[in-house]
């Protein structure tokens, strides 16, 4: 039986879907990219809001024409555990809908013609199928969440959180740089509080070490530091380990003091700003990213200008503004009064104008620098020219390189190059050498 999957929504949802597929492969299954020559499709969704839940109700109906063909649709994910009755009303052409955690199910459904077992079991394959390039790979340390934000559905739909074991962690991080990744991308919901549900204290610390202790040339990026759980020792860790990059992806949303505590933030402002200067401080060649959520309820004009102050004074390398968008179930949903949708696109527009002339000028102020790349694909229409991405990016959020001079066809890298020209958010780059 050959199967095809979409993986919509974020990493930590792309790491389940992977886990599935590779129990698949052990299986005997025949994992195929062409939809056309599969004989089942696995959707699986994202549905933290509503864009998200919109993607997913779109990608179910480009792939109906496919049961005419005599294929099956199996639809997965964070959406069906939120709205499963709704989609199954909705979308009845659907073979079979499996919730977060129960993805095993999906095996056990193809095999036997009928739902089995549904066991919140995570990781249940020996080995995952990585779907990204083979540059990196992602590293699920938790799932689930226990901060319960005002305005976040992650809790409804993934649970309270639920470390994983940290020998674990390191065997899979072993396999995984065995196999030639070549970068591992810690991810949770809240990465900083790894531990506390079964160690009773946090461990990232402890975990980020025994990371960095594994033999072989690899880096190791650290996703989803909420403000409340970083403190020194933590950004010395990151500094002054040499396989961890200097790279804080810390989510703010807001810093505003009274938005903050609507929004059940665990960190005000004096805290937030604090984090930024201590990285500032210690390290010129570290970045920040971050994220804001914009036109929250009551947010008022002068509320949302303090967003624009900070990133004036604190100049984060990059960030994310996303519209408050009012979810059922969510108590900042319940809140008056609502702003506009009008109102709150342009107050993220503007938001917008500023960052972009901010990581411009950190782009532009490295073009006499080497900086290292990864080389992770071919443009199709262009043969010449490699897609990849610097060191300090993410991948899909931060922007690509496109190498136009040099060599890269030998592997991913790393390699060595120099940029020649910054269109935002892109790099163009010369290859220099490999690592």
């Amino acid at each position: 039986m050959k199967i095809a999957a979409v993986s919509l929504g974020c990493p930590k949802n792309q790491v389940d879907l992977e886990v599935l597929l590779g129990k698949m492969v052990e299986e005997n299954f025949e994992i195929s990219n062409n939809p056309e020559d599969a004989d089942v499709i696995i959707i699986n969704t994202c549905g933290f809001i509503e864009p998200a839940v919109m993607e997913a109700v779109e990608t179910i109906l480009e792939f109906e024409p496919y049961k005419e063909k005599g294929k099956k649709l199996v639809v997965t994910g964070c959406m069906v555990e939120r709205y499963k009755d709704e989609f199954e009303k909705e979308f009845p052409f659907v073979d079979y809908y499996a919730g977060v955690g129960e993805l095993k199910s999906v095996l056990l459904f193809l095999k036997n013609g009928i739902d089995t077992e549904k066991e919140k079991n995570l990781y249940f394959a020996k080995n995952r199928l990585i779907l990204n390039p083979k540059s990196y790979a992602y590293l699920k340390v938790a799932d689930g969440c226990i901060n319960k934000c005002s305005y976040c559905t992650i809790p409804s739909i993934r649970g309270p959180q639920r470390s994983r074991k940290i020998e674990d962690i390191v065997d899979e991080a072993e396999k995984l740089i065995r196999s030639g990744i070549k970068e591992l991308i810690l991810i949770s919901q809240d990465t900083t509080k790894y531990g506390l549900d079964i160690y009773k204290e946090g461990k990232l610390k402890e975990l980020i070490t025994k990371l960095h202790d594994i033999k072989g040339d690899f880096y190791i990026r650290l996703l989803y530091l909420n403000p409340d759980g970083i403190d020194e020792e933590l950004i010395d860790i990151v500094l002054g380990l040499d396989k961890v990059i200097k790279y804080f992806e810390v989510p703010v949303q807001h810093i505003n003091d009274r938005i903050l505590k609507l929004m059940n933030r665990k960190s005000d402002s004096k805290k937030i700003r604090s984090i930024f200067s201590n990285i500032r401080k210690k390290s010129s060649d570290a970045f920040i990213r971050t994220t804001f959520i914009v036109g929250f309820p009551s947010e008022t004009e002068e509320e949302w200008s303090e967003i624009k102050d900070f990133l004036k004074e604190y100049k984060p390398d990059f960030a994310g503004f996303f519209p408050f968008y009012r979810e059922n179930g969510v108590k900042a949903s319940l809140l008056e009064p609502q702003i506009g949708k009008r109102e709150k696109n342009r107050r993220v527009r503007e938001l917008q104008k500023i960052q972009k002339k901010i990581t411009m000028e950190k782009l532009k102020s490295l073009k006499k620098k080497e900086i290292v790349c990864f080389a992770e694909k071919v443009n199709e229409d262009f043969d010449f020219i490699l897609e990849g991405r610097a060191l300090f990016q993410t991948p899909d959020i931060d922007g690509k390189v496109y190498f136009i001079d040099g060599e890269a066809r030998d592997g991913v890298g790393p390699y060595l190059c120099k940029i020649k020209r910054v269109v935002y958010p892109d790099l163009y780059c010369k290859i220099e050498s490999k690592l």
